[in-house]
């Protein structure tokens, strides 16, 4: 059997290969899922390549000629299981809008309530300093690309003030997004506090970079959510139709 994956499974450079055959996809599924599950159980430091193998039933060897390292095993892990749920979110709004940027950072936080230790395993390596360079990258680059959308279509409608870099902004944007999401993962935010304070604070820190329509916009929402908290927030379609069945 491990023969038959050297065979059907060859190294391209150095970067993890692309699978096509239904048993390779679900195998990789299957390693992928364990490694998750062992993130969310005992943290990514004591994740092995051992115990992956045993727990997914292929080889360790198959492990390294599908991924090459522990570390690019656990940034697929990391990165496919996020943009899996984001293209599954139902929005109410179209792509490049603030309210459907806002309907991804709700959506993804009412999933991370789910799945805690998870999360809070992520984000404790997200800021270590010592965090292996693939594993930070599955993390903040799918957040970075669904930032910009937004911010990119500010650019090119002109609402971004003159000395707005827009990959730093973006940058910028994703860090304080994850330090809230940290905050919370670590006990400091409470559950009922997290979408406002998150969504309050995010939009707080794109005001100074915008002007004309998109400012008057931004701060009226800030507004609003400082009266009308949770109420004032886009809802996701799916989360909105099951509002309306209770």
């Amino acid at each position: 059997m491990e023969g038959k994956d050297n065979a059907s499974v060859r190294e391209t450079g150095d970067r993890p290969q692309t699978y096509s055959s239904p048993a390779i996809i679900e195998r990789r599924r299957r390693i992928l899922e364990e490694t998750r599950k062992v993130i969310a159980e005992q943290g990514i430091a004591a994740l092995s390549m051992n115990e992956i193998g045993q727990r997914a039933g292929v080889a360790k060897r198959t492990l390294y000629n599908a991924f090459q390292t522990r570390e690019r095993m656990i940034a697929a892990a990391i990165q496919e299981y996020f943009d899996d749920f984001v293209s599954r979110i139902s929005y109410s709004s179209e792509p490049g809008t603030l309210q459907h940027n806002l309907e991804r950072m709700i959506s993804v936080v009412q999933r991370n309530r789910k799945i805690r230790n998870y999360i809070r395993a992520i984000m404790s390596l997200y800021f270590s300093s010592d965090v292996d360079h693939d594993i930070w990258a599955a993390m903040h680059s799918p957040a970075m690309h669904h930032n910009r959308q937004w911010i990119s279509a500010l650019e090119a409608k002109r609402h971004l003030q003159p000395w707005v870099k827009v990959d730093s902004l973006v940058d910028d944007i994703v860090r304080f997004e994850y330090a809230t999401i940290n905050d919370w993962a670590q006990d400091r935010i409470p559950d009922d506090e997290i979408i406002v304070r998150l969504v309050s604070g995010y939009l707080s820190c794109m005001l100074g970079s915008l002007r004309g329509a998109a400012r008057k916009e931004v701060d009226a929402l800030i507004k609003d959510i400082g009266e009308r908290g949770m109420e004032a927030l886009p809802v996701p379609r799916k989360l909105r139709e099951q509002k309306e069945a209770a």
